[in-house]
């Protein structure tokens, strides 16, 4: 494999069977991009707990690049949500503590970063650097998102694009979805229209 990279597992069965996975096919420099999705908005989804989560901490342990949410980072180190009101500080520390499990680089998404914009705040535990990369806030919201999100930001790494370059992909892309998702009718019943934006998201890789 070129890279491994996870999202969402439904039991701490499959969380070990991935690391099985890991253990036997990951290659040295090989990339491991890790997305614990469990959860939003303060609660884990169903069926999971919170050993679930810790669990997947330790799954995030083994990978070079994280991207959880605010909701998975606290679960996974047994803090308290931050909700919606947080400083730049809060994001730090969180990060910090995120790299603590074992992971270089830690990415937070979903992170508002005043004046309306939205996005991701990351953490490079190696160069000891912190840096954001934000978009305009659209207030809505959709399913699947996040793995739209995710996957570009590892195609943007698997096209040679640096983790800063990966994520402002990423960021564009996932936005630029929800457009086109709210331009259709009746348009809250169904995911994300990740397939309109493919256009955008070839001139964001160089590959149009």
């Amino acid at each position: 494999f070129d890279g491994i990279y996870t999202g969402y597992l439904g039991t701490i069965r499959q969380i070990e069977l991935v690391e099985e996975l890991i253990s036997r096919f990951r290659r040295e420099n090989q990339l491991c991009f890790v997305d614990p999705a469990m959860g939003d908005n303060g609660k884990l989804y169903v069926g999971f707990s919170p050993d679930y989560a810790l669990r997947m901490g330790k799954l995030c342990g083994k990978a070079d690049i994280i991207v959880p949410n605010l909701t998975e980072a606290a679960f996974m180190l047994g803090r308290e949500f931050l909700g919606t009101s947080y400083t730049e500080k809060d994001l730090r520390e969180l990060l910090k503590r995120l790299c603590g499990l074992g992971a270089p680089c830690a990415v937070l998404t979903g992170v508002a970063l005043g004046n309306d914009r939205f996005g991701v705040a990351l953490y490079d535990a190696e160069k000891d650097e912190y840096s954001t990369c934000a978009s305009e806030y659209l207030p809505v919201s959709f399913h699947g998102t996040g793995d739209v999100f995710a996957s570009s930001c590892f195609a943007g790494l698997m096209c040679g694009q640096t983790l800063p370059g990966a994520l402002h992909t990423a960021v564009e892309y996932t936005v630029e979805s929800m457009r086109m998702t709210l331009a259709h009718k009746d348009h809250n019943w169904y995911g994300v229209d990740f397939e309109s934006a493919i256009p955008r998201l070839l001139r964001l890789l160089g590959k149009s």
